[in-house]
């Protein structure tokens, strides 16, 4: 089966690599992501109301192997900072990273949302 990966928000390159063609493995792991991020998207948004910035460095941590295995663009780079400079950041500056990653993982989860019932039902 031949995939349109015409995504802006995942990078599938990486995803491709891995699955060697493996139709069930690719959708496993499509299907990961889609169980997955979701909930820790809604971990993050409530820590962020809470401003429990240890939690919001926390849950990053754990979404970062995901989100660069699927090569979700300028997502990396901000979550390292975030990891070192949580304590000491502005929590304006905080707040305006976490949804600028926010609004990137709602883009992905959406086009692997489309990928999975398009491609996989």
């Amino acid at each position: 089966m031949e995939i349109d990966w015409n995504t802006n928000f995942i990078d599938p390159q990486n995803l491709i690599n891995i699955s060697r063609g493996d139709n069930n493995r690719l959708e496993r792991y499509l299907r990961q992501f889609q169980e997955l991020i979701p909930t820790r998207v809604i971990d993050l948004k409530k820590y962020l109301k809470e401003n429990n910035r240890k939690m919001i460095r926390q849950t990053l941590h754990q979404m970062s192997p995901q989100l660069q295995f699927f090569g979700i663009p300028d997502v990396v780079q901000p979550i390292r900072r975030l990891e070192f400079e949580f304590q000491t950041m502005p929590f304006d500056d905080l707040e305006i990273l976490v949804n600028n990653i926010l609004d990137k993982l709602d883009g992905a989860c959406h086009e692997i949302d489309l990928i999975i019932k398009t491609y996989f039902g």
